[in-house]
């Protein structure tokens, strides 16, 4: 798995690619997050809404979880370093999924037939959602001499970088991106957890408050 990205986000344009690096701030809290393998950004990204589908067809859109915190969470079928994570999903769901958490499982690598099969054999910690046929995917792109991979909307636009797998975003209950992690988050460490029991006691009121996070869509035409 990549070396978790100090750094983001990235902006791409149809003649170059182009890196608006954006610090992460260090303070007590963030560095014992960054143990953690999760990291803040100085301030929060809004996220492009998704519309994706479940196994079963339902049609699920981002904006849906509006009020909630949702781990917005990148995985396929075959990857290891998943399956080293899912216990502590597992653990976080129960925790906190009647408290305001929702976990989001996007598959966007491995073809709609086996992602459904894999969901009528195996237990997940979160909802698995694909694209079926939206026009949302990954974008392998080469940046600074390294392979990355970007999630494009219909519109070809890039809404956030994947990595590598599992990278999972933290979002906001304004459906903002307050931060991220890399390969498998430690979110049994105390301070994760006090992150997201901030987050969620945040979001029984935030909906009243104005968003002032920043647009994250970028074009990739």
């Amino acid at each position: 798995m990549t070396r978790p990205l100090r750094y983001s986000l990235m902006i791409i344009t149809s003649l170059s690619i182009i890196a608006l690096i954006i610090p992460i701030t260090v303070s007590d809290a963030s560095d014992s997050l960054t143990q953690a393998n999760i990291y803040l950004y100085p301030k929060p990204h809004k996220v492009s809404d998704l519309v994706l589908k479940t196994p079963t067809g339902q049609t699920v859109s981002l904006n849906d979880y509006r009020g909630k915190v949702v781990l917005l969470h990148f995985w396929s079928i075959t990857c290891p370093a998943c399956k080293i994570e899912e216990p502590l999903l597992e653990n976080l769901k129960r925790a906190y999924s009647g408290s305001g958490l929702e976990i989001l499982g996007v598959n966007l690598v491995d073809p709609p037939s086996s992602i459904q099969r894999y969901a009528a054999t195996t237990r997940t910690p979160f909802s698995i959602l694909f694209d079926g046929g939206r026009g949302f995917s990954l974008r392998v792109v080469e940046m600074a001499g390294k392979r990355t991979s970007f999630l494009v909307n219909p519109k070809q636009e890039a809404i956030l970088e994947v990595p590598g797998f599992p990278t999972t975003y933290i979002v906001d209950c304004r459906g903002s991106a307050v931060g991220y992690s890399v390969g498998p988050a430690r979110w049994d460490d105390a301070s994760a957890q006090a992150m997201l029991q901030k987050l969620i006691v945040e979001g029984r009121t935030c909906v009243s408050k104005k968003n002032t996070a920043t647009d994250g869509r970028y074009s990739m035409r």
